[in-house]
């Protein structure tokens, strides 16, 4: 849940306690636009028909999720939150749920006489729980810097930006724990930050929270309640949320799990401390853990943050979404003293945003290259991560129903691995329920379910005829053939299946759209110089599903190697082959049945494969390639496959030739190839041999 909940006015005579801001799931950092208002702007509020009903409506929502997630029930996520509040904040400033501290603990109902209690008692905090100021990038931390200077000027107080101390921002469950002449007498929730749920019993079990101090003391500490993941990955193997996870544990009648949870605490009450490196210390010295600390300054509090964002909060075995700086003095503290009710010496320096939440205008169900039908959300664009994104695939129906999504919804868009656009959730619900098509949208033939798909099966759509020559082309590498020619020849109708490709003309290329006769002659030229196809890549290149290169290899390599004897073979015949199977052998079959006319085709125009044992310059001869060569090895495999040679992944008493750098090399695959009798060569030699062999 987001750190901008103010908390209550501080006690005057006492300083302003640095408050532990409310926590949400950690996300990755990565540089976007600065403050609130830029990502308020780029969501739902920028195309606000109403602002006055939007206020309204974002602050019903805010205060169900905030009462929601304190409760131990969140109904989004900690992101999705986080923009709706900025969406409210630059709408309304002064908006009263904004002013708000934690949720009410919300009452439960009363036991029947007899049984077990199911509810935790209210308790009152000596340490009202607020929250922090944030600073969500660099830009907002130094202005968090220079006001302080400006206050501390005024007081005549130290330089602020030479003394400051950094600790980890804690994605848990805020926690007040009391001790009385040194035993530990309650422990209590955040609850408002005044009221919260006092589970005593709880705490106890959990690890880090001393039952007894060092010291016969009368103190109040602050801490947070985690769960740690290696301690989730052990204890709770199907929880995929720490935080969701010990929220839940933490407030179990019965105790259960608590064991495995970790109390860090950061704030004490009840001794006088010159500055934060002395209260931690104390804390340590009482036998209390802590999160891990450091006295820096400005610059080293940034580069902190950027050594966080880079790799050390991926290592921490704990979840954090941000670095909360304090001015290490606590007379400065005091003498700041509050900003809208929060500390004004102290801020939380979240993590870079990776999502946004915006508006989805419309589902599009697009038909691919194979005829699956896969949903794309078209939403209102927004900037993550460096980029601006309008589009992102929503997979399949599976997971268009488990989202409930449909047009006018708000969602929470992301940049999974700071790359793919992703729809996270809906945050809000608008529209009415998604209709599902029926019939595709480039040829309007009645769709076909496969599981979560939906698939075109006409094999004149125009998608899959698109689909089909794409792959044709791509499976050969022909150069400079790309998906933007191929669509326009289907477009043009000058092809409908590979075959065609060989009949085309230099004008009917030269027509298309930004071609010409020069640019027309390059790519059929390209096309036809990668003739004869070996058989294996031929059979790759129809386009067959789950019938890709290895797999026809594969089948060529098992005796297979003409197309007759791969045309003329039954299911139970391939099916027999060593790491086919059944299932894929299946497919293979009726795969080449439905392409059987196609392939006639294709061979009427001249496009006969190449057989390993027949017909090829290299037939009979066996090549495998090692270590760094000068051309990439995918090009030397290809010469050998072209002219009928066959590839070796490694070194096998059936090898020919070991094509090396240096055919001297002591190598232990070079060794081990002369042992066999294998000749080792160079690639000139290697490139004197294919030479040789088309002479002949």
């Amino acid at each position: 849940m987001p750190s901008k909940k103010p908390t209550a006015a501080a006690k005057p005579a006492k300083p302003a306690k640095p408050a532990k801001p409310d926590s949400k799931p950690a996300r990755a950092a990565t540089p976007a636009p600065t403050g609130a208002t830029a990502a308020a702007a780029a969501g739902p509020a920028a195309n606000a028909a109403d602002p006055a009903k939007r206020i309204t409506e974002l602050g019903d929502l805010l205060k169900k999720y905030k009462d929601a997630y304190y409760n131990g029930q969140p109904l989004v996520s900690d992101a999705a939150y986080d923009q709706l509040e900025d969406e409210l904040r630059a709408l309304d400033p002064r908006h009263p749920l904004l002013a708000s501290v934690g949720a009410p603990v919300q009452a439960k109902a009363r036991p029947r006489a007899g049984a077990a209690v199911s509810e935790w008692e209210k308790a009152q905090h000596k340490i009202p729980m607020g929250s922090l100021n944030k600073a969500t990038d660099e830009a907002e931390f130094q202005a968090w810097v220079s006001r302080c200077e400006e206050h501390a000027a005024r007081e005549r107080l130290p330089k602020v930006l030479g003394d400051l101390f950094v600790t980890e921002k804690l994605d848990g469950i805020s926690l007040e724990v009391i001790y009385e002449k040194g035993v530990m007498t309650e422990a209590i929730t955040r609850g408002d930050g005044q009221i919260g749920e006092r589970i005593t019993p709880n705490v106890a079990r959990m690890k880090g929270v001393p039952p007894r101090l060092k010291e016969p003391l009368d103190v109040s500490v602050r801490g947070e309640i985690i769960l740690k993941l290696s301690d989730m990955k052990r204890s709770f193997p199907s929880a995929s949320n720490a935080r969701n996870m010990a929220s839940g544990t933490a407030k179990r009648f019965d105790g259960s799990g608590c064991e495995h949870l970790t109390v860090l605490f950061y704030d004490l009450e009840g001794e006088d401390a010159v500055d934060e490196v002395r209260k931690f210390a104390r804390l340590k010295q009482l036998g209390f853990e802590t999160p891990n600390l450091y006295p820096t300054d400005s610059a080293g509090a940034l580069e902190l943050y950027r050594q966080y964002a880079a790799s050390k909060r991926a290592a921490l075995d704990y979840d954090i979404d941000g670095l909360v700086i304090r001015c290490n003095p606590v007379r400065t503290q005091a003498l700041l003293g509050e900003l809208a009710g929060r500390p004004r010496a102290a801020v939380a320096l979240k993590f870079a945003s990776q999502t946004k939440v915006t508006r989805l205008n419309r589902i599009v169900w697009d038909t691919g290259d194979s005829g699956r039908v896969t949903p794309i959300a078209e939403f209102e664009r927004v900037w993550i991560g460096g980029a601006h994104l309008e589009r992102a695939s929503l997979h399949n129906i599976s997971n268009v129903k488990a989202l409930n999504i449909s047009e006018g919804d708000e969602i929470l868009v992301s940049r999974r691995n700071d790359v793919i656009p992703q729809v996270e959730e809906v945050v809000v619900k608008h529209g009415p329920p998604v209709v599902i098509p029926t019939t595709c949208g480039v040829c309007n033939s009645k769709l076909v379910s496969e599981g979560e798909f939906i698939s075109c099966r006409n094999t004149d759509c125009r998608a899959v005829v698109e689909g089909r020559i794409k792959n044709w082309v791509e499976a050969q590498d022909v150069h400079d053939f790309g998906g933007h020619i191929v669509g326009e020849l289907v477009r043009a109708k000058l092809v409908k299946e590979p075959s065609d490709l060989y009949k085309l003309k230099v004008e009917d290329v030269a027509r298309l759209e930004h071609m010409g006769e020069v640019s027309a002659k390059k790519i059929l030229a390209n096309l036809r110089a990668k003739l004869p196809l070996s058989l294996p890549l031929f059979l790759a290149s129809l386009g067959i599903e789950h019938f890709a290169l290895l797999t026809a290899k594969l089948i060529v390599g098992n005796g297979f190697d003409t197309l007759d004897k791969v045309r003329q073979a039954t299911e139970a015949q391939l099916a027999a082959i060593p790491g086919l199977g059944p299932s894929k052998a299946r497919v293979v079959a009726q795969g080449l049945k439905v392409r059987s006319a196609e392939i006639d085709r294709l061979l009427a125009v001249g496009v006969v494969p190449v057989a390993p044992t027949h017909g090829g310059p290299l037939a009979g001869l066996s090549f495998c390639f090692t270590g760094t060569l000068s051309r990439p090895r995918k090009e030397l495999e290809d010469l050998v496959e072209k002219h009928g040679g066959n590839l070796l992944s490694g070194v096998t008493k059936d090898l020919k030739y070991l094509v090396m750098s240096d055919p001297n090399s002591g190598s232990s695959k070079a060794e081990k190839a002369r042992k066999y009798g294998t000749k080792c060569i160079d690639e000139a030699e290697f490139l004197k041999i294919i030479g040789d062999a088309t002479k002949r």
